[in-house]
């Protein structure tokens, strides 16, 4: 794909073929929608079969296919990309949006919830992209992690997420260097809090989803804006996007004054 033809493609113009994890809802679901009303054919990949169809029904079959199943499950991640190609023929954007997260103390958590934040919020990442490359290298197309402001600022109660994100910021620091000079765009956006069901489907202790919204410090943004952002980014080849002004200032503050970004965020608890 030629340089000129790459910002289309981040904005799901000219036949781009995108694959976009966790498409059911939030984020993804918004994501999927933007880059089919710019023209992109795009391989939408969640748990849940029912949002999936009525996705497909609305942006159309001829330029929307689904595929149901967990990211953590990497024959999946496999099926999910073999699918997005054999459909449209390549691949120009994979969007690691798929994530779960957790609200609950650490020492009164049970161990599998942080085996659970690693799986899909990590290996989901790691399985889609492995699979992906290959596709992304003759394309020259866009390889996106979706992280999140707790990747760079551990908060109270967000332990096993935070870990995981971490986990991503690391991996992603590490395909930038690997892919440098390469045709293929790696890039990382970090979203403060976003109107999604993230909150609500935290699990607690007990690795059961709480089923209520944690707390909030600051506004939050829509998923639809935090979309169009990501699809901005990875337009313009952005290496690092921070959304939300809170987010923009615990990401800043964390970095030249971190015992106070410490106090602010033990203050997000529950």
């Amino acid at each position: 794909m030629k340089t000129a033809s790459l910002s289309q493609a981040g904005r799901g113009r000219d036949g781009s073929v995108a694959v976009v994890t966790g498409a059911s809802s939030g984020i993804g679901r918004e994501l999927a929608l933007q880059l089919a009303a710019g023209g992109a054919r795009v391989c939408m990949v969640a748990r849940r079969a029912n949002k999936l169809d009525e996705l497909v029904e609305r942006i159309g079959n001829d330029r929307a296919v689904a595929v149901c199943g967990d990211v953590g499950d990497r024959e999946l991640c496999r099926h999910a990309i073999e699918t997005a190609v054999e459909r449209f023929g390549k691949l120009d954007l994979l969007i690691n949006n798929a994530g779960a997260s957790m609200n609950a103390l650490f020492e009164e958590s049970d161990p599998r919830v942080f085996e659970d934040m690693m799986r899909v919020n990590y290996f989901g990442s790691v399985y889609m992209s492995q699979y992906a490359l290959p596709h992304l290298r003759a394309s020259g197309g866009s390889l996106i992690f979706i992280s999140s402001v707790v990747g760079k600022r551990g908060f109270a109660t967000r332990s096993g997420y935070a870990a995981a994100k971490f986990a991503i910021q690391g991996l992603f620091e590490s395909l930038r260097v690997e892919y440098r000079g390469s045709t293929v765009h790696v890039g990382l956006v970090c979203p403060g809090y976003t109107e999604t069901e993230i909150r609500s489907t935290a699990l607690g202790a007990d690795g059961r989803p709480r089923a209520e919204e944690g707390m909030t410090a600051g506004s939050v943004m829509p998923a639809a804006d935090a979309a169009a952002a990501i699809l901005e980014a990875c337009a313009k080849r952005r290496r690092e996007t921070v959304l939300t002004t809170g987010g923009k200032f615990m990401v800043a503050l964390n970095r030249f004054c971190p015992a106070l970004a410490e106090r602010i965020a033990s203050r997000v608890v529950g």
